[in-house]
């Protein structure tokens, strides 16, 4: 089973391009990769603070 994936449109400075481009290619990663990662982190931050956010797939389109 092919798994949803959402696209999210993101404004960065130049600067914070390149910038997230070194830190992404300095481990080998793309920068899809990475922001995904930071985003995981920080919603995981976020629930072990304020408890575990429920997902409704119904809502989640």
């Amino acid at each position: 089973m092919k798994k949803d994936i959402k696209h999210l449109s993101l404004r960065v400075s130049p600067e914070m391009m390149y910038k997230l481009n070194y830190v992404a290619s300095y481990d080998d990663r793309s920068m899809n990769w990475l922001m995904t990662k930071l985003v995981s982190n920080y919603i995981a931050k976020f629930e072990a603070k304020h408890g575990v956010i429920e997902f409704d797939e119904e809502e989640g389109d």
